[in-house]
């Protein structure tokens, strides 16, 4: 049995516009959490939510990160940096979108609000780097519902549309 033949009914809620609310989300995003593996979820869920606007995404992500342990913040936030190089660019990229230059050589000191900076940089300008460091959030379904509704039906319509279907021949 496929994840689909677990949750389609829900998958296709999404895909077909049902608008749920915040609870009805959170508890669908549970179930989809535990039918989908989570390589597959991991690759769906940066283009879903990549495909929302930045402004969007940039408070939902420091709503997340603020939820996120020092530890997690900086995990995610070097996966980040490391994928928009290194160097004597970096912290003039940072200093320019207004996140402290500083996470450039220690990203466990970031704040919400400096992860978020530069995520949706990553996002508006380097979307594969954005796109990979979003897999974290598969390992994290709690932080999921912190991204909020938007997020929920952006990735289950990712997956109703046949962003995991590949995975299930």
């Amino acid at each position: 049995m496929s994840f689909f033949d677990e949750i389609g009914s829900i998958l296709n809620q999404y895909q077909s516009g049902a608008a749920p609310n915040r609870e009805q989300a959170r508890a669908h995003y549970d179930e989809i959490a535990n039918a989908v593996p989570r390589d597959v979820l991991a690759e769906t869920i940066g283009p879903a939510v990549g495909s929302l606007d930045s402004a969007h995404v940039e408070r939902k992500i420091e709503q997340s990160a603020a939820a996120m342990t020092p530890d997690q913040r900086g995990s995610f936030l070097q996966t980040l940096l490391a994928g928009l190089g290194g160097g004597a660019t970096l912290p003039a990229i940072l200093a320019r979108i207004g996140a402290s230059p500083a996470v450039a050589t220690d990203p466990a000191q970031a704040t919400p609000q400096d992860v978020a900076k530069v995520a949706t940089y990553a996002k508006d300008n380097r979307p594969e780097i954005f796109q990979k460091a979003m897999a974290f959030y598969a390992e994290h379904p709690t932080l999921v519902k912190v991204l909020g509704t938007l997020a929920i039906a952006s990735i289950a319509k990712n997956l109703a549309g046949g962003g995991g279907r590949r995975s299930l021949i």
